[in-house]
């Protein structure tokens, strides 16, 4: 090999995927793994999207990132059944089960992608918010029937049974001001 040769294939000496590698002509913006990459063309103009590929999830100096909206009541329905999950099969903790989070969150992009893009990060706070929202019920309804009891200990099964039978406790509705002291009421 010549000191000044240009001509040799810069992939041979790199054969793992590189910016060396890789055809200039391809704008595919989704890696192996099925998670999104953004492309030059995303960054340069501002169409940024977020792992799943779901544009408008930005949330830094976004107006609409801590804004409670309407969302579907498939998806409330959704995040109960994960808050419901959590406290049967890990007493309120998250739980350590991939698939079932990666499931989860797939549903929530598929179901952003389908709301406006201004609408987006509004949506995933409001999921998140009632997540929490749940979440914080159900505990305190456990702590009035086990005093003492704290997030991760576990509690029978039959007292779980009890609180999520009463409807009333998850009978309410969302409020769409964000200045209301107890702006996001839970419904299901």
């Amino acid at each position: 090999m010549r000191i000044g040769q240009t001509n040799i294939n810069i992939s041979k000496l790199f054969p793992q995927r590189t910016a060396f590698s890789q055809s200039k002509t391809s704008t595919s913006s989704v890696s192996r793994g099925g998670y999104h990459r953004n492309t030059l063309e995303d960054f340069l103009s501002g169409h940024r999207k977020n792992s799943y590929g779901v544009e408008g999830m930005c949330a830094t100096n976004n107006p609409n990132a801590k804004k409670i909206i309407k969302v579907s009541d498939e998806m409330k329905q959704r995040v109960f059944n994960s808050v419901k999950d959590s406290f049967y099969k890990y007493y309120g903790m998250s739980g350590d089960n991939a698939a079932d989070w990666e499931t989860l969150a797939r549903a929530k992009n598929e179901y952003y992608k389908t709301l406006k893009v201004s609408d987006r990060v509004s949506a995933a706070y409001t999921l998140g918010q009632l997540e929490k929202d749940i979440s914080e019920k159900v505990s305190n309804a456990i702590k009035e029937k086990v005093p003492g009891w704290t997030v991760g200990k576990p509690v029978s099964h039959d007292i779980l049974d009890d609180i999520f039978s009463d409807r009333i406790l998850f009978n309410s509705k969302i409020i769409g001001s964000n200045t209301s002291k107890n702006q996001f009421d839970t419904f299901i």
